[in-house]
């Protein structure tokens, strides 16, 4: 099975595209009024883009949510929720929203900053001294990449285990054991790279000096003050209902193949505080939003979440992914892609959740979602002469 450790060339070529197309939606949306759904010529070309698009990369169904005050809204289902049934995704359905579940982790962390139960500064070391070279790493490496520690799911022994046995319960020292079984990868804050471990490592934290699971400081100090009525911070197998399934190759077939496997119920514990939740498209524009906005933040800490400073990249700050113009995430386990992204300047939201992963390309949501936004882009009314 494939990994979601994105090098850090492939988020840029994905993001970088985002950028461009919101190059064009600040110049032509400046003024405009929002529009309750797009014109019928759009609908058909996003709709048109958003069929060969799962066709290029094989997915069975997709749930994509557009709002952009300019050119309009476009929510839809398509294809096929459950391959079995042939039932058709619809908006509400829940999916497995992987990597985006990172957002939520990094807002916990900067929530117990601001009520000085920990510092940005404070060393590893501090908190689990038995991760080695624990005392070089400062819990902002760990939100932004930069720690050097092994990525657990880069290790081929994770996966065979986690195939194994999809149920199975893990324990958060588990998975740092993955890790920390191989050497670092660099010292660290040499550089970013895309690395799960930080994230697990973080939760442990967060548990630590709060005295609380992390499931209940995220679902108190976040999803209950925001409203997601639809997201959830689960700790067994089951899937609330309604959700789109999720599918895999099927044994044996390689990660392009057409031929798949259902994977929906299976325990979110071995991706936990990096990757473990659950939500719907309606509550992640809502929570790209309450990103952007920072509202759960002392303006010092929502000012720490968007510095885009790694050495060797531009794209990922404390928990989030973009830069000065726009935000967000994507995320990848296993039955499911997606893809989340805010635009300051436009105010336009555009997300994008497939039921396929691995694909036959990583970042196959964001590919799809940067398709679409072109499509919007597209469709921009035209400013009157001289304005």
């Amino acid at each position: 099975m494939s990994v979601q450790s994105r090098a850090s060339h492939v988020i840029t070529i994905l993001l970088v595209a985002l950028v461009l197309s919101l190059s064009v939606l600040a110049c032509v949306s400046c003024g405009s009024s929002s529009t309750s759904s797009v014109s019928s010529s759009t609908q058909a070309s996003l709709q048109k883009t958003l069929n060969e698009q799962m066709a290029k990369y094989k997915v069975p169904g997709a749930i994509v949510g557009m709002w952009f005050p300019a050119q309009g809204n476009w929510i839809v289902g398509s294809g096929k929720a459950n391959t079995s049934t042939g039932a058709a995704p619809v908006p509400n359905d829940k999916v497995r929203i992987g990597s985006i579940t990172k957002t939520f982790t990094a807002t916990a962390v900067l929530q117990l900053v601001d009520q000085k139960k920990l510092s940005l500064d404070d060393k590893l070391s501090k908190y689990e001294p038995q991760v080695p070279g624990a005392d070089g790493i400062t819990i902002r490496q760990l939100l932004n990449m930069t720690s050097g520690l092994y990525n657990y799911t880069d290790e081929s022994a994770f996966w065979e285990a986690f195939q194994k046995n999809p149920t199975a319960t893990w324990q958060p020292q588990q998975v740092v054991n993955v890790a920390t079984a191989h050497p670092a990868v660099f010292p660290p804050g040499q550089k970013y790279m895309y690395c799960n471990t930080n994230y697990i490592l973080l939760g442990m934290i967060m548990e630590k000096v709060s005295g609380k699971i992390a499931q209940q400081l995220i679902t108190t100090g976040i999803i209950d003050k925001v409203g997601l009525k639809n997201t959830s911070f689960p700790m067994n197998t089951a899937m609330p209902s309604p959700y789109m399934h999720g599918y895999i190759p099927a044994p044996g077939e390689q990660n392009g193949s057409g031929k798949l496997a259902d994977l929906s119920i299976y325990s979110p514990t071995p991706f936990w505080t990096a990757g473990g939740m659950i939500g719907n498209v309606y509550d992640l524009k809502t929570w790209a939003q309450t990103i952007s906005t920072g509202k759960l933040l002392s303006k010092e800490m929502h000012a720490e979440q968007l510095k885009f400073m790694a050495p060797n990249t531009s794209s990922y700050g404390l928990g989030v992914m973009g830069g000065p113009t726009f935000l967000g995430h994507s995320g990848e386990v296993p039955g499911y892609n997606s893809s989340m992204y805010y635009f300051k300047a436009s105010k336009a939201t555009s997300i994008t959740l497939i039921n396929r992963y691995p694909s036959t390309v990583e970042g196959a949501a964001d590919q799809v979602n940067t398709e679409l936004i072109k499509v919007m882009v597209a469709a921009s009314p035209k400013k009157p002469a001289g304005k």
